[in-house]
């Protein structure tokens, strides 16, 4: 049967409706950062409560939910189940915005991870099936994109709203929106034939495989594992710094909670807006002639970020501190398209959601213990350290993530060849 034609117009609608998915996406789930320290003061939170809330609470049921969720998306509408999917958790926030202590909070925010689980996984399988591999690459990178501005957004829109309304109102300002835009989505958003971008010949589309099958194949290849687990590794640092960054600013250098908005909207947001479009750009170019460069880039970017966490978390004045957090970043985010290039060109076309969620799967079981390490270690040591005890728990998760990342990037690259699916 031959292949429905896309055009052009069709993907640049895709991939803007996807970038506002992933805007809508990651500004809810990063904004919890900002309030923190307005959470913790209305509802007499320790740090570890804390870490748990913008942590596990989250991050275990989105990891949890991203495989059935993802399965489905693999054998019914991949459209149905993103816009599906963006209006629970917007829903979701708003409950939070209603919470009274601990326990309603982090029941809510383990339901806003579950409906964000619906997002990402056939988000990837849209893009990966409308794009060809010479640009998919890029592609993933500007659907990444949506998390840079997302923490833009909600670092200076959320400071502002909490600082003149209240974290109640922050969180039901970005809430609502996303119930509306989800409509949209399910009315706009293309749905491409399955593997479309893999079949240009005009074969048939491949089937879906099955979820024992997909998930034997997927953890059987060695670049899956490594990749996961090196992304992972660098999600435990990306969540704790957007968990905990804010705290540290205004605990240790005694900042305004709108100043810190601002300014780390420079140095989380902006960097990682320039970090994931080089990062693209940087990751197809050299990979022309050796896809293995994919995932030697990635390792590369991890191991230069390291060194610069040292002058952030030990600088002793504010404005050196914040500046020196934009290299770190920047740097770090290069690795988004790329690894994720890894994660649908091991898939190939007949299992794209799947192996999304799966990676998503390992990767935020992981990532959900950075912001909890963190809260824990403060609280450890704040004897020793009293306010300093955040900076240096945050400076010791940043350099032990960064390396060991690095380490299963490399590690990833020794079978990436003979990984990729043909199928």
């Amino acid at each position: 049967m031959p292949l429905t034609a896309i055009t052009e117009s069709q993907r640049r609608r895709a991939l803007a409706l996807l970038f506002m998915v992933a805007l809508f996406n990651y500004g809810d789930r990063n904004m919890m950062g900002v309030l923190v320290p307005a959470i913790k003061a209305d509802l007499q939170l320790s740090d570890t409560q804390l870490g748990f809330i913008t942590g596990i609470a989250f991050t275990l049921f989105y990891a949890l939910m991203g495989i059935p969720i993802a399965r489905l998306a693999d054998t019914v509408s991949r459209r149905g189940v993103v816009a599906v999917a963006m209006a629970i958790w917007s829903a979701m926030t708003v409950t939070c915005g209603l919470a009274q202590n601990f326990t309603q909070m982090a029941v809510s925010r383990l339901l806003v991870g579950i409906g964000e689980a619906g997002a990402t996984p056939p988000s990837h399988a849209i893009i990966a099936d409308l794009f060809p591999k010479a640009k998919r690459g890029l592609a993933l990178s500007v659907f990444a994109l949506g998390s840079p501005i997302g923490v833009i957004i909600a670092y200076i829109l959320g400071a502002w709203i909490t600082q003149t309304y209240g974290w109640r109102t922050t969180l039901f300002a970005f809430g609502i929106p996303g119930i509306i835009a989800a409509l949209v989505v399910y009315r706009f958003l293309p749905e491409p034939e399955r593997g479309h971008s893999d079949r240009l010949d005009g074969s048939e589309a491949p089937p879906p495989a099955k979820m024992g099958e997909a998930l034997r194949l997927l953890i059987s290849k060695p670049a899956f594992r490594h990749n996961a687990i090196a992304s992972g590794l660098f999600a435990f640092l990306w969540f704790a710094l957007l968990s905990w960054a804010p705290s540290f600013y205004t605990r240790t250098h005694a900042m305004p909670l709108t100043e810190v908005g601002a300014w780390l909207s420079l140095a989380l947001g902006v960097s990682q807006f320039m970090g994931t479009a080089i990062g693209g750009v940087c990751g197809d170019r050299l990979a022309r002639n050796d896809v293995r460069w994919y995932a030697w880039f990635c390792s590369l970017v991890m191991v230069l970020s390291a060194p610069f966490y040292v002058a952030v978390f030990l600088w002793p004045t504010p404005l050196g501190s914040l500046l020196a957090l934009f290299l770190p970043v920047m740097l770090s985010v290069m690795q988004s398209g790329p690894q994720h290039w890894i994660t649908q060109a091991v898939a190939g076309g007949r299992m794209r959601a799947t192996a999304t969620a799966l990676y998503l799967l390992i990767t935020n079981l992981i990532a959900g213990l950075g912001a909890q390490t963190v809260g824990i270690l403060s609280d450890q040591l704040r004897p020793a350290y009293g306010e300093n005890s955040l900076g240096v728990a945050l400076l010791g998760v940043a350099l032990v993530a960064s390396m060991w990342s690095a380490l299963h990037f490399f590690l990833a690259a020794r079978t990436l060849q003979n990984d990729i699916s043909k199928i």
